[in-house]
């Protein structure tokens, strides 16, 4: 069995995954908020965006794995044919499953209260462990310019865009939502309404980089197949591969 990495569909997929869980948000927050049930056996927690260790935590989690895997497809492609920038897509791959880790097992979340306590931080930098977050940012910038700069017009427009709404969600909005928390505390509707945007922005700029990454694989490495098959006789079927292995042949 051949699994083909169309941009569409794939995008599809998840967009509408993405779909179900707002809704089933917006439905956990009505019943908080308006109706006054903040439990309803355990599914305001299972559904809501703004909680960890939940169905749309781990829905972030293997988004960011799927972005980390084609990332790596891109790498191992780019050393075959010898089409540069193996390392930098390598590095990316490794941001992502590391992000994907974060978000899985909270390491950002782990390191606020001792940052804080360390720099006396309060206000826009309640949240302190955007200090370390935004300074490796920042270097990381700098670091793939060049690659970024080098990419088609089209996969740089996407990865820009994408990467803007992802860190104004994962970053910008935690500012107000840290001075807010500070203040008033998070069980309060204006919060949960900065958390639901931060959320949104954060999935739906990693649904534009996977729409991206899954785009640039289609029109660079146009052959792409990933295979599993136990039984099937390479001999008899043409292009075959043993099963687990990648056919990567640039256009």
């Amino acid at each position: 069995m051949d699994i083909l990495l169309d941009p569409k569909r794939v995008t599809r997929f998840f967009g509408a995954i993405v779909m179900l869980l707002t809704i089933a948000h917006l439905a956990a927050q009505f019943s908080i908020f308006v109706l006054g049930y903040d439990n309803v056996f355990g599914l305001i927690h299972m559904f809501s965006l703004n909680a960890e260790e939940n169905i749309p935590s781990l829905y972030s989690t293997i988004s960011l794995l799927f972005c980390s895997v084609l990332l790596a497809l891109i790498a191992i492609g780019r050393k075959r044919t010898a089409g540069g920038y193996a390392l930098h897509w390598a590095g990316l791959s490794a941001i992502f499953l590391f992000l994907g880790m974060d978000e899985n097992l909270s390491f950002h979340e782990s390191t606020t209260i001792p940052l804080r306590k360390s720099l006396n931080t309060s206000g826009v930098l309640f949240y302190a462990w955007i200090i370390p977050y935004a300074l490796a940012l920042l270097v990381l910038f700098f670091v793939y310019l060049r690659f970024l700069l080098d990419l088609k017009k089209r996969t740089r427009s996407l990865f820009f865009l994408a990467g803007f709404i992802y860190v104004t969600g994962a970053m910008l909005f935690e500012l107000p939502g840290g001075i807010y928390d500070e203040a008033f505390g998070r069980h309060t509707p204006l919060y949960a309404l900065i958390s639901t945007i931060e959320e949104l922005l954060e999935m739906g700029g990693i649904l534009i980089f996977i729409y991206a990454l899954t785009s640039y694989i289609s029109a660079e490495f146009p052959q792409l197949r990933i295979g599993f098959s136990a039984k099937e006789d390479p001999d008899k079927v043409e292009g075959a591969l043993p099963a687990g292995r990648q056919k990567l042949e640039p256009r």
